[in-house]
């Protein structure tokens, strides 16, 4: 029997920190690696999810202004912190409930599916392999890919590059994401349970959930 393929009017693009995976855990890790080296106190991994967003770069800088510490130039210290992170971006991370599931549902509905996030490459990359979800993207967009991030829309036309042309659906968790999304003319799905500082009120998404077994129900009324 020949399979039919279904053709969908939208493409599907995820963040990856704080939407697909909780990935607070091992940054914070790694920087209280560097926070020791610098003779600084620890952070609670809590502390640190505020500091999620913009990439490595930021949040380094970030962590030192959290502490006051004077710095003429943040290249060793991001250097330090890529070291202690790339060597266990694993630590304590683990993906959302039913994540697995619904990607599965998706890309049995043959849906194109990417990834856009700040992450750079080598441990986004780690990351998708060990939670065995990276067959599940055929478009990638990573922090070092362009000179560029998010929420500029060249992100997301990198990720969707070999899509064919339709209305994006964005899913992410942040501000930034939001902003990514609306740059790009992109339907901006909010996952509340990752890293956001504002309310839900106030980022006015397009749509929201908590629970991705309630994201193919979602899509399918969009």
């Amino acid at each position: 029997m020949r399979m039919v393929k279904v053709r969908h009017e939208y493409n599907i693009i995820f963040d990856l920190d704080g939407t697909l995976v909780h990935t607070a855990p091992a940054l914070a890790k790694a920087a209280n690696d560097l926070l020791r080296e610098l003779n600084l106190p620890e952070i609670s991994t809590d502390v640190y999810s505020s500091f999620i967003g913009g990439g490595i770069k930021k949040q380094v800088q970030r962590l030192l202004n959290h502490f006051g510490y004077s710095y003429s130039s943040l290249e060793k210290y991001e250097k330090r912190f890529k070291d202690f992170y790339y060597i266990d971006p694993y630590f304590q991370t683990y993906l959302f409930p039913n994540v697995k599931n619904s990607l599965t549902e998706l890309k049995s509905l043959n849906f194109n599916i990417a990834i856009c996030t700040q992450k750079n490459r080598e441990p986004a990359l780690k990351i998708l392999d060990h939670f065995e979800i990276k067959q599940f993207f055929t478009g990638f967009a990573f922090g070092d890919s362009l000179e560029v991030l998010k929420p500029d829309p060249l992100m997301v036309k990198l990720a969707t590059k070999n899509f064919s042309p339709k209305k994006n659906i964005y899913i992410g968790d942040s501000n930034t994401d939001l902003k990514t999304a609306r740059n790009s003319d992109s339907i901006f799905i909010l996952f509340t349970e990752g890293y956001r500082k504002e309310n839900i009120s106030e980022l006015k998404p397009d749509y929201f959930f908590s629970n991705y077994r309630n994201l193919l129900e979602l899509i399918k009324k969009i």
